[in-house]
């Protein structure tokens, strides 16, 4: 099956369903919150080949909130996060609208001075197919959610090769990719309390080439995290 096919089939739309359904009878509430103070390694890609000890992060804290939570900034406190990662201060978030939001599952999103983006996809793990959305095949992980972004699709579409890693933080298993493509690809996936949580970065090939350790730190602190008072 070409390439682009397989990638239709495994379509973000039947879970983005099952989000709008269950997500709008509870939402949870949003507030905005950032840290400043850089988390530990963890979930992530290949290890760190550039410093990135001089550049300033913060921590963003994410409440993976129903699609009803659409058109602001800020993600949630720390004791009410559903994850979080660190990223360089001179990226400015971005405004999640309500199409992205309610129908591409984004649940934050974070855009470079060099145009590079940063957004994680938040989505409960029902209706990919019969047996849920699982990371058992690395390939059809990642390109079920690739529908979400017409860049990562065409990033994913391009490259010439595609390998896999796996890592965990807290019995928490992530799949992650480190893709070479008309732009640099990194994502990481895991799965928590029937909840899909993937972080997306792009940049282009000469802007990652400047820095792969700043990109790779966002991808390996990226965390998720139980439902807060355990619900």
């Amino acid at each position: 099956m070409p390439r682009r096919d397989m990638l239709a089939s495994f379509s973000v739309a039947p879970v983005i369903a099952a989000v709008s359904a269950a997500n709008l009878a509870n939402p949870l509430e949003a507030y905005a919150a950032y840290g400043n103070a850089p988390g530990a390694g963890g979930a992530g890609g290949a290890a760190a080949t550039g410093d990135a000890s001089a550049i300033k992060f913060n921590t963003f804290y994410g409440a993976a909130t129903s699609p009803v939570n659409y058109g602001g900034v800020g993600g949630t406190t720390k004791a009410k996060a559903r994850y979080s990662f660190d990223y360089p201060a001179t990226f400015t978030e971005d405004t999640v609208g309500k199409v992205d939001k309610g129908t591409k599952g984004i649940d934050c999103r974070f855009v470079g001075p060099s145009g590079e983006r940063i957004f994680v996809i938040s989505l409960l793990n029902e209706g990919m197919d019969s047996q849920g959305f699982n990371l058992k095949d690395p390939q059809k992980a990642l390109s079920s959610l690739t529908n979400s972004d017409t860049v990562v699709q065409d990033l994913v579409l391009n490259a010439k090769d595609i390998k896999s890693s796996t890592s965990s933080h807290a019995g928490i298993e992530f799949l992650d990719f480190n893709i070479p493509s008309t732009q640099r690809l990194l994502c990481s996936i895991g799965l928590q309390e029937a909840r899909i949580f993937a972080i997306f970065i792009t940049a282009s090939e000469r802007a990652y080439a400047r820095n792969p350790a700043m990109y790779q730190k966002v991808q390996e602190t990226f965390r998720s995290y139980a439902l807060p008072g355990g619900k």
